[in-house]
């Protein structure tokens, strides 16, 4: 009979194997629950793919290796700190707090223990620190001081100046000034020279003028200072012309003739080719002082202007000279705008009407002004010797026995001495002040006195500067030279050296005791640095007792391809003395870099 029947008494163990199974015989409805075990299960053998891609497995823990939960928290924390770095960039933040850590993008030096630190030294401009003498790594500039005096002779600082001569009376050249490395701007002061007293009457004392001239480094500035008028006594048929200024007597002259100074280019100017302008001397031997000399500052060569003639926008600033003094009147002060008309203390460029007492024309001179030089002091009629005018940047010479003119931006007119009225002998005008150049900021002037110069009070003024003598007769006082003081503050480019740097933070406190620490330097390249041996970066858990070192590596630039670098480390603090005051350190060799920021966490 056929078997039809098999029960599972008919089985023994282990007689179905896999060769009994058809493919698919065997399905879920035919496993019983919990027939599979786990040791039935091969190590391994259950894939990724044998996976639901839904699989909830909300209700069970997965542990995972240490070494990977690391790799994962790293990027985690890198980014915390990138994202807390750059809003406290755009915020303006210094120190910005996270929980369980901190970011320090430098705005000043309140994140980090000076006292802790060496040669730290921050770039309070950029806002970060760097480990060189140079607070740009490279180069730097060191503070310094110019204060350059010119007199006629000597000058107080030969390291930016060359000084002009003055062999003797009526002679001499110009001073140089040449601009240091690092100066945009210089404060000008200037002191006109004194007219020459007379017989009876001082000259007129000189202006003061001051302002901030923009400048260059390497511009040269020419000094011109004036030299003070001659007093009397004068012997007869002397060459008594103030440097920078002066001419042949003027009753000899073809033509009006004004201070020429040395080289003369021709009657009727009052300048020659290396800038010199000047006090006019009197018509001829007298009771009488002539007018001061030229004290200017130009921004141009003199010597290049092809004509002679100097060109105005050149110019830089001018103090007026005061106007020579006589038996009768004292001399006009020099600038103001204006400069004083003989025997007043009036601003005025028509002298001739300034004194009283006397009939229209009567032969007081003018002061020059910013447009044309102090009238002449002519006599009205026939007789009578009359004065020269002004010009620019010379006086006008006196008729006759009348006081001349003092320098000027435009000078003062020369003096008229007439039969009238006791045979009246009157005084030189004084020459104007000039600061209208472009590049001039902050200009000012101030007018001399009867006796006592512009500026007097001023810082730098020197006793007797531009003043006049007390004109007792016989006295030949004559009056006080000019004087220039050029001063600014500039810095002197100084290369930077590397050197070794500390750079510690403040103690910031942690919520519990940490045992692991992660560090992040925003950095910059200044020379070509390796990490972990130009840059060490070290974490405390102690208050800064004992530190454990971070590797660090390059984690990338914080924006594009260049600049600020982002370098990471991690490090193990568990074996520290047990602490929560955590503080981070960075040690700096000798290769230069620029640390713009840190952030630590800690866990």
């Amino acid at each position: 009979m056929a078997l039809t029947k098999v029960t599972t008494k008919g089985i023994t163990d282990n007689a179905v194997n896999a060769d009994k199974l058809a493919p698919g015989s065997v399905t879920t409805a035919k496993v019983g629950p919990s027939a599979i075990e786990s040791s039935e299960i091969n190590d391994g053998s259950i894939a990724a793919a044998d996976l639901s891609p839904s699989l909830d497995l909300s209700s069970k823990t997965v542990t995972l290796a240490g070494s990977t939960v690391e790799s994962l928290k790293r990027p985690i924390q890198d980014n915390i700190a990138l994202l807390g770095f750059k809003m406290a960039v755009n915020d303006g933040l210094t120190v910005f707090n996270l929980v369980d850590g901190v970011v320090d993008e430098f705005h000043d030096e309140s994140g980090t223990d000076e006292s802790e630190g060496s040669n730290d030294n921050y770039n309070s401009s950029s806002d970060y620190y760097v480990n060189s003498t140079s607070p740009t790594g490279t180069t730097f500039c060191s503070p310094a001081c110019a204060s350059a005096g010119f007199s006629t002779t000597a000058i107080t600082e030969p390291d930016t100046s060359v000084a002009g001569t003055n062999p003797a009376q009526g002679a001499g050249t110009y001073g140089k000034f040449t601009v240091p490395t690092g100066m945009t701007s210089i404060n000008l002061a200037l002191w006109g020279a004194g007219g020459g007293t007379g017989s009876a009457f001082a000259g007129g004392a000189g202006g003061y003028t001051s302002g901030t001239l923009a400048v260059t480094p390497g511009q040269v500035l020419e000094i011109t200072v004036g030299e003070g008028g001659i007093g009397y006594p004068q012997s007869t048929g002397a060459v008594a012309e103030a440097a920078f200024g002066g001419a042949s007597n003027g009753t000899t002259a073809p033509s009006p003739d004004y201070g020429n100074s040395g080289i003369s280019l021709g009657a009727p100017h009052g300048y020659d080719n290396n800038c010199q302008g000047g006090g006019g001397m009197e018509g001829g031997p007298g009771n009488v002082g002539y007018g001061g000399g030229l004290t200017g500052i130009f921004t141009a060569d003199c010597l290049a202007w092809s004509t002679g003639a100097p060109v105005v926008p050149s110019v830089a600033a001018i103090a007026g000279a005061g106007g020579g003094g006589t038996s009768q009147y004292g001399g006009g002060g020099g600038g103001g705008l204006t400069g004083d008309a003989g025997g007043t203390t009036s601003e005025t460029v028509q002298g001739r009407n300034a004194i009283g007492g006397f009939p229209t024309g009567a032969g007081a001179a003018g002061g020059g002004d910013q447009e044309q030089g102090g009238d002449s002091g002519d006599w009205a009629g026939s007789t009578g010797e009359n004065g020269y005018p002004g010009f620019l940047f010379s006086g006008g010479h006196g008729g006759g026995g009348g006081g001349s003119g003092g320098a000027g931006y435009y000078g003062g007119g020369g003096a008229s001495q007439g039969p009238q009225v006791g045979n009246t002998v009157f005084a030189g005008g004084g020459g104007s002040a000039y600061y209208g150049h472009p590049q001039i900021t902050s200009g000012a002037t101030e007018e001399g006195g009867p006796s006592q110069s512009g500026g007097h009070c001023k810082t730098g003024y020197i006793t007797g500067v531009g003043g006049s003598g007390p004109g007792n007769p016989g006295g030949c006082d004559q009056g006080g030279d000019g004087y220039v003081i050029l001063s600014g503050s500039y810095c002197v480019p100084v290369s930077g050296t590397p050197q070794a740097t500390t750079i510690v933070s403040t103690a910031f406190t942690a919520a519990s005791v940490p045992t692991s620490a992660r560090i992040v330097v925003f950095e910059e390249d200044v020379e070509t640095p390796t990490l972990n041996t130009h840059i060490i970066a070290s974490v405390s858990r102690d208050g800064g007792s004992t530190y454990t070192n971070a590797t660090l590596s390059d984690s990338g630039y914080v924006t594009g391809s260049s600049g600020q670098r982002i370098l990471t480390g991690q490090a193990t603090i568990s074996g520290q003395p047990s602490g929560q005051s955590m503080r981070w350190k960075l040690a700096l060799s000798t290769n230069a870099v620029r640390i713009h920021g840190v952030a630590l966490q800690w866990a």
